[in-house]
């Protein structure tokens, strides 16, 4: 087998076009995944208490009320209007969620705030749920208990099928630099088992939220280590790698 920096002009272009793109699919993964994690606590940034709101829940609060911050924020809504938003809110939660009411206050913040996410066609882009009717924010008005299974499994079966075929690729790519055996052996399994413990990750904080450092560290060992080997796997094929990585020679 041909390593990479051996292989024709056109082969290396062929090869760096899926690296590029992929790169860059990923990086957008990681950039959704920070939107959509990002501030449940309150705080900025992922946090580990964001990772248990999402998969736990956050079961003192309704599912709305705790989500309510990053929609606020993806809404472009000032901070000086969020006290009152989740005043209105509250106070609709808490006096019986009544049709009456929703009209009159919930409905037109919805509509001018929310739907650009929440419409019924960007929901089925985006696994959001619709708040387009009463029923739909009523059903969203409960307690937050995280995450659905149904959810989960059907994330984690796009999710580990898609990123699976990317880290096998990525894999073989690296496999063909002249980096050593042994940094080529963990490399090439690290971010198979870094999803695994991810997705597990998630089953397993619904059932206990300390369990939420598995998402983070599993995480971390996925799509950052196969996007290291595809730069690794460019490098190695255009300008190549320092010495010290390399294979020694028999």
């Amino acid at each position: 087998m041909r390593q990479l920096h051996q292989l024709s002009v056109a082969e290396k272009l062929l090869h760096t076009g899926f690296i590029v793109l992929v790169c860059f699919g990923l990086l957008s993964a990681e950039l959704y995944l920070y939107v959509t994690h990002t501030g449940l606590d309150g705080k900025t940034g992922v946090t580990l208490k964001d990772i248990q709101i999402s998969y736990y829940g956050n079961r003192s609060s309704t599912k709305l009320q705790t989500v309510l911050p990053t929609m606020l924020t993806n809404a472009g809504v000032p901070k000086a209007q969020w006290p009152e938003a989740t005043a209105t809110f509250d106070h609709w939660i808490k006096g019986g969620e009544t049709q009456a009411e929703y009209d009159a206050k919930i409905k037109p913040f919805v509509a001018t705030h929310c739907l650009m996410c929440h419409s019924v066609a960007m929901s089925k882009q985006l696994h959001n749920p619709p708040l387009v009717t009463y029923d739909d924010v009523k059903a969203v008005a409960k307690i937050d208990t995280g995450m659905s299974y149904t959810t989960m499994l059907l994330t984690g079966m796009v999710h580990l099928s898609m990123l699976g075929v990317i880290f096998w690729l990525a894999g073989y790519l690296f496999v063909r630099t002249r980096i050593s055996s042994p940094l080529k052996a963990v490399g090439v399994i690290v971010p198979f088992l870094g999803m695994l413990l991810d997705f597990s990750g998630w089953f397993l904080t619904k059932q206990n939220p300390s369990f939420a450092w598995f998402v983070l560290i599993g995480g971390a060992l996925s799509c950052p280590i196969a996007s290291l080997e595809m730069i690794v796997a460019f490098f190695d094929m255009w300008v190549g790698i320092p010495g010290f990585l390399r294979q020694k020679s028999a």
